[in-house]
């Protein structure tokens, strides 16, 4: 018990387990209103928030929201792991779950309630096939709720591009993001730039992602758009000028005696 108290893993889950309770405490006042009632709750946690409401205050009612919703929409209820994982997310951290225990549903309430603050949330995996199924699978959630859901894909096109990004959340791999990241630094005018401010991402197969595929260097190359042959006419230019200068200087000089 003494060593529990400074574990700060366990410490972290009792408070999180604390606010999980929270959340059930408001399933029976949820499950009641209409679905027109429940989609007014974003425009609801929008404003409250803008009048300066802490997110984490919001956090129990907008999560038991989008379980509901959940339920509504996809037939699919979280589990209270999956709540405990919904909040350690959210609250930066890393939750570990076996495969099959549903982490692209506990994604949906993170990434609800930050695309709430109006920065976006955007959602990071490892192929496009699982970026393709997860926004499609989980669209319905976010678009009950209002939101507007994006997809960047290998061939997606500019406009494609841009209008993801602008979208309330975002699902895409890592290496579309991070080409999307180094493209926009090259860009030459903001109208060509498709990425808009980086606010927060939730990271799935974190240790393949970060560990894995980051030995795998992200590089730009394309086609020289000049031939490299004038560099070396103009050191030839210059080599032969210095070998004039030498000799002038040479000539003129007057012998020291």
């Amino acid at each position: 018990m003494l060593l529990d108290i400074f574990d700060p893993v366990k410490r972290n889950l009792k408070k999180y387990w604390e606010i999980v309770s929270v959340v059930n405490s408001f399933e029976d006042q949820i499950s009641k209103l209409s679905d027109r009632e429940l989609q007014a709750k974003t425009a609801e946690f929008k404003e409250r928030l803008s009048k300066g409401e802490e997110d984490q205050s919001i956090l129990p009612e907008a999560f038991a929201v989008v379980r509901e919703v959940a339920k509504r929409t996809v037939n699919m209820r979280p589990f209270d792991v999956q709540i405990l994982g919904a909040i350690v997310l959210y609250n930066g951290d890393i939750a570990e779950m076996k495969t099959g225990e549903g982490k692209t549903l506990v994604a949906t309430m993170p990434l609800y309630l930050n695309a709430l603050q109006g920065h976006g949330s955007h959602l990071v995996t490892v192929n496009d096939y699982l970026a393709k199924r997860d926004s499609e699978w989980m669209g319905p959630i976010y678009s009950f709720l209002g939101l507007t859901v994006g997809l960047i894909q290998h061939d997606s096109t500019y406009e494609d591009r841009r209008k993801a990004y602008n979208s309330d959340v975002t699902y895409g791999t890592n290496n579309e993001y991070g080409f999307d990241y180094l493209r926009d630094h090259m860009a030459l005018a903001p109208e060509q730039i498709v990425q808009r401010e980086l606010y927060y991402a939730i990271v799935d197969e974190v240790d393949s992602i970060l560990i894995d595929e980051a030995r795998t260097p992200l590089i730009i190359s394309g086609p020289s758009e000049e031939s490299t042959s004038m560099y070396y006419t103009a050191k030839k230019v210059a080599d032969n000028l210095i070998k004039e200068v030498d000799y002038e200087g040479t000539k003129n000089s007057k012998p020291i005696h």
